[in-house]
């Protein structure tokens, strides 16, 4: 079967400073009309920055859409036709200081394919140096520094819920441990069902 949805019209709905909401007609498989509501963002870069100790630093910020406190990964969205390892090095630099002596790619996401073209790239940086932020007027943000260890404790105890900060624990757990992806549960053996 042939999945593609043929886009028979685009209605901008919305053109704001950080997403813009599109109202989609399209042709479906079996050439029936549907609806789809789109949220065009210019994609994004986030960073896993680990410490000469082995640790990782997280910084701590307000989201208003679920009105809660979280510990994230340093990101931010590309600007205007950002290279994303542009944006990742200048993310880092202004939301916990350090520059990365090494910064290295490591795979590109699609956040939410359901409703959002954004691409989040991921990058982990390492040989950090200590500076100061250069916080955007409207960030209030602090940086904490972690253990892989206490961030492993922290997704499963369900502390850390932000899906890319997720992601870059994995990322951090298989650079610091590479024969251990994920810790094992109940009844499993090194991620291995006995």
């Amino acid at each position: 079967m042939d999945f593609i949805e043929k886009t028979l019209n685009i209605e901008k709905i919305y053109k704001g400073r950080i997403i813009d909401l599109e109202n989609l007609i399209v042709e479906l498989p079996d050439g029936r009309e549907a609806q789809r509501e789109i949220v065009r963002h210019p994609g994004a870069s986030m960073i896993v920055p680990i410490l000469n100790d082995r640790k990782i630093v997280l910084i701590r910020q307000f989201r208003k859409p679920l009105e809660k406190v979280y510990y994230e990964m340093p990101a931010g969205k590309l600007d205007n036709n950002e290279n994303p390892l542009d944006c990742a090095v200048r993310e880092l630099k202004e939301e916990t200081g350090y520059t990365a002596g090494k910064i290295q790619h490591i795979l590109s996401t699609d956040m939410t394919p359901a409703f959002s073209d954004e691409i989040m790239h991921i990058y982990i940086a390492t040989e950090l140096i200590e500076g100061e932020t250069q916080k955007d007027k409207d960030e209030f943000i602090e940086t904490k520094i972690f253990s892989i260890e206490e961030l492993e404790k922290m997704v499963y105890s369900g502390e850390i819920t932000d899906a890319k900060t997720v992601i870059g624990v994995f990322i951090a757990e298989r650079h610091l441990k590479p024969q251990s992806i994920f810790p094992p549960k109940s009844g499993e053996t090194n991620g291995n069902i006995l």
